[in-house]
């Protein structure tokens, strides 16, 4: 049985994407360590929702020395409309859900759709943001890594449900722990 990805274990190569389906390398991306949130879909409520609370502390990242970079299925046009409309960090493209595969995030339980704590992040995501249209598979988990500038797996979520993410304010907590503080008169990472 294959042991799970955790702390301190590196994230091999991936197939990643940017939303005009251009290849992005990963180790472009680890300028600096990087948040990961990893969505079901970019339609997915709570998982707009989520995406959009780590924009309101964008800045806070920024300064804490790491970048965010969103991850999600093949829907580019979801990416993009995000993009546009308030999320001031990149959303890549997973199709063949590599990233997913090498942090272990994969499916939930058919019947975890009818847990009550599936049906309040869904309410509660309700006030903040719309369902968009399903574009990869219904069961698949959310997740958050973070990823060093060595690929090192700095922490990783796994979530158990639809719409479960870490609270925000501790990824940015651990962000800090693990981020290399920007000085004033350096350009943001992003």
């Amino acid at each position: 049985m294959k042991q799970l990805t955790g702390i301190g274990d590196r994230i091999g190569e991936l197939d990643l994407r940017d939303a005009d389906g251009v290849p992005v390398d990963l180790d472009s991306l680890l300028t600096s360590p990087v948040v990961i949130p990893m969505v079901r879909y970019y339609g997915c409520m709570p998982c707009r929702d989520y995406l959009h609370q780590l924009e309101r502390l964008h800045p806070e990242f920024e300064a804490a020395g790491v970048s965010l970079v969103g991850v999600g299925g093949a829907a580019d046009y979801q990416a993009r409309h995000l993009m546009d409309n308030g999320i001031g960090y990149p959303l890549l493209l997973d199709p063949n859900h590599t990233l997913y595969q090498a942090v272990d995030v994969h499916h939930i339980a058919w019947w975890q759709m009818l847990s009550p704590r599936t049906w309040w992040k869904y309410l509660s995501a309700a006030r903040r943001a719309r369902q968009g249209r399903i574009t990869d598979h219904p069961l698949q988990a959310p997740g958050l890594v973070i990823v060093g500038q060595d690929r090192t797996v700095q922490m990783l979520y796994r979530g158990r449900t639809l719409g479960d993410y870490p609270p925000a304010a501790d990824v940015l907590a651990t962000a800090r722990r693990v981020g290399q503080p920007r000085r004033p008169d350096s350009p943001p990472s992003n």
